[in-house]
C-alpha cells in the first residue's frame, strides 16, 4: 500500500486511539525525526520558556533591591503588582490560544516576546506605583500562555546586575533594563529559528513527515487541522476531571510563585543580606533542575502519578520546614525541598492532563481551564507575602501547605477513577469502527479504545 498517497488522498482507514505498530523501517525513521526534534525544536522552546520566566520572576529581585522604597509601595500596592499581573495573564491566555490557532506560531511568539520585553524595559521609567503596576500588567498580558522554568538563573543574573553600575540606573532598574534586552533578542531569534507544525516543518524528509503525521493523527489529531467547536468547548467545561487536574496544578504553581516572586523576600527575612538573598534565590530552582534531570528518564518508563506521589510529599515536608523552623540553614533546606518537588511536578502534571484529554481540540480548551484555575495561586498568594506579614509570613506558608495536601488528594482521586474506568473498558469493549475518524476523535477521552494514562 502506498502510504504517502493514501495520506494525501485521505483514503487510508485509520482508527483513533489504537496502538500504532511500526515496522523496522518505520522505527528507523522514527528515531531520525526524534533526533531532529531534539535539535531543531526543543532548544527554541526552552529559550522561550527561559525568556518568559526571566521577565516574569525578576519582580522578586526588584522588591528586595529598592523598588518598594523608591516607588513608596504600600503592602496593598506590593500585592497588586503581582496579582494584577496574574489577572491579565489569566484573562488573556484563552484569547492568546485562539489567536495562536489563526496565526503561524513563529509570527505569534515573536510578536509577544518582543512586546513583553519592551514592557519590561519600560518598567525602568515608571515613577509611580500606579504606572509600575500598569506596565507590569502589560508584561502579564503578553506573557499569557507560558510556564516559568528559568528561576535557577534568574536570581544569579539579577544578583550580578545589582552589583554593576551602568547608565546611572538604580539596582532594580538595571534588572529590568538588562533582562528586557535579553528577551528582546530572544524574540528576534524566535522569528528566525522557530518552525510551526510537524506536518509543515521543512527539515523533515517526506518519509519522516508521513510517519509523524500518521502517529499524531492516530493518537489525538494534528494541531494544524484541529478546530474548536461549541460542542467540544462544552465537553471540556463539563468534564469534572479537568477541575481535579487544575487543583493538582494549583499546589506546585503556588510554589512557583513562592520561589520565583517571594524567594528573595523569604531569604532576606531569614537574616541574609539583600545581595545574598538575590543570588541565593536560584538555589531552590537549581535543586529542581537536578530532580528534573533525574525524573526525565522515567517519564516514559514510569506512571506519571507515581512521580506526583514522590513530588508532593517532598513539597509538603519542605514547606513545613520553611514555615515553622527557626534556623536559617534548615529553612533554606526546606526551600530546596520545595524546589526539588515543584520543578518536576509542574511539567508532569501538565503532561498528565494533556495526555488524558483525548483530542487536540479538547486539550486546547482543557489547558485554558487548567492554567486559569491553577494560575489563581498567583492572585491570592501575593497578599500573604507583603511587608505587613514580615518576617514570618506564616499565613502564606500555611496556605501553601494546605494547597499541597489538596493537590495530593486530587492525584489519589484521579488514580482511583482512571484504574476503575480502564478496567471497565477492558471488560466491556465496544466496536465503533463504523464511525469516521472525525466522529471518533470527537468522542475525546470517551472513545471506548481510549485508556487513561496513569
Amino acid at each position: 500500500m502506498d502510504t504517502s498517497k493514501d495520506l494525501q488522498d485521505g483514503t487510508e482507514k485509520m482508527e483513533v486511539n489504537k496502538n500504532f505498530v511500526m515496522t523496522e523501517e518505520e522505527q528507523r525513521v522514527y528515531k531520525t525525526y526524534l533526533r531532529k526534534i531534539d535539535l531543531r525544536v526543543l532548544p527554541i522552546i526552552f529559550i522561550l520558556y527561559f525568556a518568559s520566566a526571566l521577565d516574569r520572576s525578576n519582580i522578586g529581585a526588584a522588591m528586595v533591591n529598592g523598588v518598594i522604597e523608591t516607588l513608596h509601595l504600600s503592602s496593598t500596592s506590593q500585592a497588586n503588582v503581582y496579582s494584577i499581573f496574574t489577572v491579565c495573564y489569566l484573562v488573556f491566555e484563552a484569547p492568546a490560544n485562539m489567536i495562536l490557532k489563526r496565526w503561524k506560531p513563529r509570527y505569534w511568539f515573536s510578536f509577544i516576546v518582543t512586546c513583553w520585553s519592551a514592557a519590561t524595559i519600560c518598567l525602568v521609567a515608571t515613577k509611580t506605583a500606579f504606572l509600575f503596576t500598569f506596565v507590569r500588567a502589560l508584561v502579564g498580558t503578553f506573557e499569557a500562555g507560558f510556564t516559568p522554568v528559568s528561576g535557577m538563573v534568574g536570581g544569579p543574573i539579577a544578583g550580578a546586575l545589582t552589583q554593576r553600575e551602568f547608565l546611572g540606573l538604580s539596582k532594580y532598574q538595571r534588572i529590568f533594563f538588562a533582562e528586557g534586552l535579553i528577551t528582546l533578542g530572544i524574540g528576534i531569534l524566535t522569528f528566525l529559528l522557530m518552525h510551526d507544525y510537524p506536518d509543515t516543518a521543512k527539515f523533515f524528509t517526506s518519509e519522516e513527515r508521513i510517519l509523524v503525521t500518521r502517529r499524531i493523527t492516530v493518537d489525538q489529531g494534528l494541531a494544524s487541522k484541529a478546530t474548536i467547536s461549541r460542542k467540544q468547548t462544552m465537553k471540556a467545561f463539563t468534564d469534572w476531571k479537568i477541575y481535579v487536574f487544575s487543583f493538582i496544578y494549583f499546589g506546585p504553581n503556588n510554589c512557583l510563585g513562592l520561589l520565583g516572586y517571594f524567594g528573595p523576600t523569604i531569604l532576606k527575612s531569614m537574616g541574609y543580606s539583600t545581595t545574598a538573598s538575590t543570588y541565593m534565590a536560584g538555589i531552590p530552582y537549581a535543586c529542581g533542575i537536578v530532580t528534573m534531570l533525574i525524573v526525565l528518564p522515567f517519564i516514559n518508563r514510569s506512571k506519571l502519578y507515581k512521580i506526583c506521589l514522590v513530588c508532593f510529599p517532598t513539597i509538603i515536608v519542605g514547606s513545613i520546614l520553611t514555615a515553622f523552623l527557626k534556623k536559617p540553614e534548615v529553612r533554606l533546606f526546606g526551600l530546596c525541598l520545595i524546589g526539588a518537588g515543584t520543578c518536576p511536578a509542574v511539567p508532569v502534571g501538565m503532561t498528565w492532563m494533556s495526555t488524558n484529554a483525548g483530542s487536540v481540540s479538547k486539550r486546547m480548551i482543557s489547558t485554558a481551564i487548567f492554567t486559569t484555575i491553577g494560575g489563581l495561586a498567583g492572585f491570592f498568594t501575593p497578599y500573604m507575602f507583603t511587608t505587613k506579614y514580615a518576617p514570618n509570613y506564616l499565613i502564606g506558608h500555611i496556605f501553601n501547605i494546605v494547597m499541597q495536601c489538596v493537590s495530593l488528594l486530587c492525584v489519589l482521586t484521579l488514580v482511583t477513577y482512571f484504574k476503575k474506568e480502564n478496567a471497565r473498558r477492558d471488560a466491556y469493549p465496544e466496536d465503533i469502527s463504523h464511525l469516521s475518524m472525525d466522529e471518533q476523535q470527537a468522542l475525546n477521552d470517551k472513545h471506548p479504545e481510549f485508556r487513561y494514562k496513569l
